[in-house]
């Protein structure tokens, strides 16, 4: 094993080693205009409440809209969305975002309907930590594909599947 110095150097080595499912979180701002973003820091919290967390760089659209307590929408992509992906983490913002994949809305929420699962949630709490919003939702609906489990993974940098050869 290499043994890094605690910086972020040291943290982005060892992050690198932990594989993410790769999901978009959707949400309207004020103006109702659709926004999406990529996010691999999404974690459950609690099934009483049903509960769980994002963590959303404080100079992304989706920061100002989630810390007022909007609800939001987390998206869980298939091994064959990472098109969606790339495009939700790119520089476009707004409804450039939403020009691939087939979009509906639920609860007046965004979501990807070849989505592994969504989640619905609404915010329930902030924290800020370094750099980014920490936000739990509390989940009030979920819809989970018919398809065979086969999300899309991010680790050491690169897309993969759950089950590559």
């Amino acid at each position: 094993m290499t043994r890094f110095d605690l910086t972020a150097e040291g943290l982005r080595a060892g992050m690198r080693r932990l594989a993410a499912s790769v999901c978009v979180i959707t949400a309207r701002d004020s103006n109702g205009q659709r926004q999406a973003m990529t996010a691999t820091a999404v974690t459950s919290v609690s099934d009483n409440p049903a509960s769980l967390l994002v963590c959303v760089n404080r100079q992304t659209t989706l920061h100002t809209i989630l810390a007022a307590g909007s609800s939001f929408a987390v998206n869980v992509l298939g091994a064959h969305q990472t098109d969606i992906s790339v495009q939700c983490a790119s520089h476009e913002s707004g409804e450039a975002r939403f020009t691939s994949g087939d979009w509906a809305d639920h609860h007046h929420l965004p979501y990807l309907k070849s989505a592994q699962a969504v989640f619905f949630c609404n915010g329930a709490s902030q924290l800020i930590h370094g750099t980014h919003l920490i936000v739990v939702g509390n989940v009030h609906d979920v819809l989970v594909s018919k398809e065979p489990l086969n999300p899309l993974l991010y680790a050491n940098g690169q897309y993969r599947r759950l089950n590559e050869a």
